[in-house]
Order: structure tokens, then sequence, then C-alpha cells
């Protein structure tokens, strides 16, 4: 099938403007994770750079050094992107339409709406150090225990937030949108142990906090910080949604630009990151941190105007 030099000009300004918004990210060696809790005895456990935690027990000889061997340098890799990636070229998206009409980006937006994000994970290819703008989608790996390895690999859930107005419902410009976790969903703890060659390493990891950012062009740059759950809206209380929206505990946002229309797309796609708390321990008595894990979801809004009864008039 022959693509048209248009269509094949809009793929590659498409590629080009993704590849300007990777420019000046901090592109890691194959392999390597964020920080993490140094090794207990015969285990270690570390967050990689996609946030999941890598708990592993070594068995007798199984060194973790290179053992003097001269290793080869890869030129060339495919890259997991960190949630605070994935928030930075969404918002790159929101202001430039090279970047939202992506193939990759487009099928976030799809997934965001089918509630399917949480099965993959966002992939750039480095050459030589740089990022080159490929990106693609691959199937996230899956929690697992290897007896070969003694390796543990805890993926932490995605958390379904509650919204007012619901998710499906057009919201209108300036109402607020109250964003909250039930406490079912908010109060949970991942707890995971690894037992092998007579050592048990348990994981465990539980939310602290969110942060919020809307897409809305109007809005880049603003990020609303959660310390908890957040505060659902009440209908049966005697206050207005504004009034609520600024009460202690409460977390909203507000949207100032429609969607929809010549130039604009049908919904904004912003991104919700729970942060969790990890820690482990091979005794169960001295907890070592292993720091805040980030967990991105998509937050996918359409926007209306709604005109008073005054400004109707004709």
């Amino acid at each position: 099938m022959r693509v048209s030099r248009t269509a094949h000009r809009r793929s590659w300004r498409a590629a080009a403007a993704l590849a300007a918004a990777l420019v000046g990210l901090a592109v890691p060696g194959p392999g390597a994770g964020t920080a993490s809790a140094a090794g207990d005895g015969g285990a270690s456990s570390r967050i990689s750079s996609d946030g999941r935690i890598i708990t592993t027990i070594f068995g007798s000889g199984s060194g973790r050094g290179s053992g003097g061997r001269r290793t080869t340098s890869v030129r060339a890799y495919w890259s997991t992107f960190s949630a605070a990636q994935v928030s930075y070229i969404l918002q790159v998206a929101s202001v430039d339409p090279a970047v939202a009409g992506h193939p990759v980006v487009r099928e976030l937006a799809a997934r965001a709406a089918a509630g399917t994000i949480d099965d993959i994970t966002v992939q750039y290819r480095v050459l030589d150090g740089r990022a080159t703008g490929e990106v693609r989608l691959v199937p996230a790996t899956p929690g697992s225990t290897s007896s070969w390895s003694s390796q543990m690999v805890t993926v932490l859930p995605g958390l379904r937030a509650t919204f007012s107005p619901p998710g499906g419902l057009p919201v209108p410009v300036g109402e607020p949108v109250f964003i909250s976790f039930a406490p079912a969903v908010w109060n949970q703890v991942v707890d995971r142990t690894l037992t092998s060659r007579g050592v048990s390493a348990r994981v465990r990891a539980w939310p602290v906090r969110f942060e919020v950012r809307t897409g809305d062009p109007a809005t880049v740059g603003q990020v609303l910080r959660c310390p908890g759950a957040g505060r659902a809206f009440d209908p049966t209380v005697p206050r207005t949604p504004a009034r609520q929206s600024v009460e202690p505990g409460v977390c909203s946002v507000t949207y100032r630009s429609r969607t929809g229309g010549p130039g604009r797309p049908d919904a904004w796609l912003g991104d919700i990151i729970v942060w969790w708390w990890a820690e482990w321990t091979t005794d169960g008595r001295r907890w070592r941190p292993l720091g805040e894990i980030p967990k991105l979801s998509l937050l996918r809004r359409s926007v209306s105007e709604v005109r008073t009864q005054l400004e109707a008039r004709p």
C-alpha cells in the first residue's frame, strides 16, 4: 500500500516532535534503575526505572560483581519511560498537536478511555546514549517469582480514582472536579515474600499521596498535589461544589478550556500519579526504605461551555 506524501510528512513531523520532546530526558544505561536500598547479606531489593520492585536472593558463589571481566558497550537498546517521563510527554502533547498526533500518544488516549492503561509500558529507543525519538508500547511485565534466579518482581497495582462529576460526563468550564480514592482502595498494602536457600526477603508498599495534571493547555505546568486520599463531593450537605472544593482534605481541579471544535481534541489527556512508599526486610524487624514509587494512570476528560440564561438571550 502506498503512503501519500502528506501522510508521510505528518508521520515524520509527529516523530520529530516527539523526539524533540525527549531532548533533555536523563537517558539511563541499559538495565539501569533508580536508587534503592543496599543488599542485606544474601539478598537485595531495588526499584527499577519503570517502578517495579526487584527483589533477589543470591545463591552461594553467585557474585554480584563483574569479577574483573571486560564488559562490552551496548550501542542500542530500549529503555522504559518512568511515570514522570510519560507525564512530561503528555504535557507536551497538550500544547503541541504534532506530539498529540503521534500513534503512541493516540494509543495511550484510547487505552485511557478503555481503562486498559495498566496492561502496557512505554519504551523509547536509545542509540549511542541519545534518544532517537522512536517509541513503542509493550506488554507490562507481571509480578512473578523465578526459582532459577531466586528473583521476585513486584508490580504495584493501578488505583481507580473516584470523580465528581463522574468520568463519563463532560465537565463544565470553571466547575471543580473532585478527585479522591475510596478507603478500601487507598488503604490497601502490597505485601510479598520471597524465600530461597534459607533466606526470606519481604517487601511491602502502600499509597501515601497523589498528583494530578489535567492536560488542559491553559494549565500546563500546574500540578495538584494531594497529601492523602482526597475527599469526595458530598451532595447531601448544603454547600456548593465551589465551597466544598476548598475545604481541608479535598482535592479538586478546574478546567479552563473546552474540548471539541476546530483544532481541539474531544478530550484533554492528563494524568494522575499515585506515590507509594516501599520498604523491605530480611528479618521482619528492621525495615529498610526503598523510597517512593510513582504509579501513573491517565486522566481523560471532555470539557463543555455552559451558557447562563442571561448569555443565552438573543
